[in-house]
Parts: C-alpha cells; sequence; structure tokens
C-alpha cells in the first residue's frame, strides 16, 4: 500500500535534498516552501547541520508516491521543497504544497501561482510551446496580480533558441535533453528561462521567472 508523501518524507528530510541546475542557483538547503519548515527564509545553508540522519529522496520512495511530484525551488527567497499535483485541466496541471502554495504548468510553462504575494493569475504560452519543439520569435503575456488586487496584464516580445545539449541525472534518472533558452523583452521587465526538454518533449527541468516581488522558479519533475 503506498503511502503519504507528507507522513514519510518530513520537513527535516526536506531540508537535506540535494539538486541541481537550477534548484542550486542559490544555496536551497535553508528552507522548504513556506510553511512546510518553520526556520524562515532566506535561510542559511547551517540549517541542515542540525538535523538528525534524515532520510535520502531516492527513485524508489517517489515511484512508491500515490501523485507525482515535483521538487521546486524559489530561487529568491532560498526555499525548496516538494509539490504534489492535485488536479488537471485540459493541459493545465495544478500543483500544491503542504500548506496551499499553488503552483500551475501548461507544457511545463509556468502559467499561474498562488500564495506567493505577488502572484501569476494567467499566462499565454501557445507560442512558447510551439518554439519549445521548434525555436523561434512570438509574444507571450503575463497577467499580474497587483498591490491592489488588481490584474494587470504584460506583454512581452519572446525568442526561444535551443543551446547544446545535455545529460541530466534527477534522482537515479538519466535523460537526454536539449536545452532551449527563452528570453523576453517587455515594458517594464525582460526576463530569461533555460528549459531541458526531454527526447519524449517533456520539459524535465526549468528555471523560469515568477515575477518582479518573487524572483524565479526552479523546478525538476521526479
Amino acid at each position: 500500500m503506498k503511502t503519504s508523501w507528507i507522513s514519510a518524507l518530513s520537513a527535516a528530510a526536506l531540508l537535506a535534498i540535494s539538486s541541481c541546475g537550477p534548484l542550486n542557483t542559490k544555496n536551497a538547503t535553508a528552507g522548504v516552501v513556506r510553511g512546510i519548515v518553520q526556520s524562515g527564509m532566506p535561510g542559511d545553508s547551517t540549517a541542515a547541520a542540525v538535523v538528525e540522519a534524515p532520510p535520502a529522496l531516492t527513485r524508489a520512495y517517489i515511484d512508491a508516491q500515490d501523485t507525482n511530484l515535483l521538487r521546486v525551488s524559489i530561487i529568491d527567497r532560498e526555499a525548496t521543497g516538494l509539490i504534489f499535483a492535485v488536479g488537471r485541466n485540459g493541459e493545465k496541471v495544478t500543483w500544491n504544497s503542504p500548506d496551499g502554495l499553488s503552483f500551475v504548468l501548461e507544457g511545463g510553462f509556468l502559467v499561474g501561482t498562488r500564495g506567493l504575494g505577488d502572484d501569476v493569475m494567467g499566462s499565454d504560452v501557445s507560442g512558447a510551446r510551439s518554439a519549445l519543439r521548434s525555436g523561434g520569435s512570438y509574444l507571450r503575456t503575463i497577467d499580474f496580480l497587483n498591490g491592489l488586487s488588481q490584474i494587470e496584464r504584460s506583454v512581452y516580445q519572446c525568442e526561444m533558441e535551443e543551446t547544446r545539449t545535455d545529460e541530466l541525472t534527477i534522482v537515479e534518472k538519466t535523460y537526454a535533453t536539449t536545452i532551449l533558452e527563452e528570453t523576453c523583452t517587455g515594458e517594464n521587465h525582460s526576463f530569461k528561462n533555460t528549459y531541458w526538454r526531454g527526447v519524449d518533449g517533456i520539459v524535465w527541468q526549468s528555471r523560469q521567472w515568477i515575477s518582479a516581488g518573487v524572483g524565479y522558479l526552479g523546478y525538476q519533475r521526479l
């Protein structure tokens, strides 16, 4: 019988999970996405030293879960943790943290967040999804929630470009991937996202901009 990942992998264990790619752009072992560990954000790399013999994240553990998992990092806040799939609406999959933070991905692209304070309310990634296969230029729109609880739409001119290939290892599994960089420029902000696309078209790892107030999200599909 499968076990709940929340009970089987304690907050202490989450502190000790190591990561690669976008999840260690800064030291991400100091905390877990808000509320999973109460040590706060940003944390200190010495936080893991007080944890007694935490279990490791293994492929056997991942395969035993009832739901799909993502390992995520809110990079500028130095917060890392696991989130789990809770629902699907067409191509959009919603992922939650145990305390209710929410992330929506569409074909590997972040199109919504809730609970971060400077949230993405929605995004049109149709052009980006096409460009992930063949590169090219396109427009992206992102709807943000501003400080007055109003939705503001921003339009970005973007370009997707293949940069190199990479053998990507995520918790005992290795994937042949192509790395693509997406550069977007808008009236008020510019950003660069990175995607590790597998031969099956799945984005196995990514680093994507959320908003000016939150910064970047890194994730790995487990």
